[in-house]
């Protein structure tokens, strides 16, 4: 909100975005912020397809992400992580991979001894150094994030930042095909 310029406003987190999308819905200022690598992104997109409209994306990283492990365990046979996030980890080394919500619950249910190891956010291990261990460090992922409202602004031209300095850079020049 600050990068907008905005400064009178309030933030809710969510659990379940359908519930989020239910209170963006009707409203001309409310909006709801979710990540486009989340699993249910075509879910937000579709549900109110003719009332509520991507608005604006941009480029921001995640919280710091790690795998932790419960401390008095050798060897991890569980996995609490969010569907997401899956990617970043070769699954094969547990038994039991449990979808979570969030990565904050996998940091509580973690503590709370419903899985042996999490992938989640550095903060639970640095908050729990003597129960957790920490057997992966991620860091930050840099990713894009869509802000949902009530305004439709897509009119035909594309809505963007131009990057060509960015693209020039990356794309082989024609010559060297």
């Amino acid at each position: 909100m600050g990068f907008q310029g905005i400064d009178d406003f309030e933030i809710e987190f969510i659990a379940d975005f359908l519930d989020g999308l239910e209170k963006v819905r009707g409203s001309d200022n409310a909006f709801l912020i979710q990540c486009s690598a989340h699993p249910r992104v075509h879910e937000v997109t579709e549900r109110y397809w003719r009332e509520v409209f991507v608005v604006d994306t941009f480029i921001y990283p995640t919280k710091h992400l790690v795998v932790l492990t419960r401390r008095e365990i050798e060897r991890a046979r569980s996995i609490g992580i969010v569907p997401a996030t899956k990617g970043y980890v070769d699954l094969s080394q547990w038994d039991e991979v449990i979808d979570v919500v969030s990565k904050p619950v996998v940091g509580e249910e973690l503590l709370a001894g419903r899985y042996d190891a999490g992938l989640t956010h550095i903060e639970h291990f640095e908050e729990h150094e003597d129960e957790l261990r920490l057997d992966l460090d991620i860091g930050e992922i840099d990713t894009t994030w869509l802000v949902y409202g009530t305004t439709k602004r897509f009119a035909g031209e594309v809505i963007g930042i131009p990057s060509r300095d960015v693209l020039q850079r990356r794309m082989p020049s024609a010559s060297s095909s």
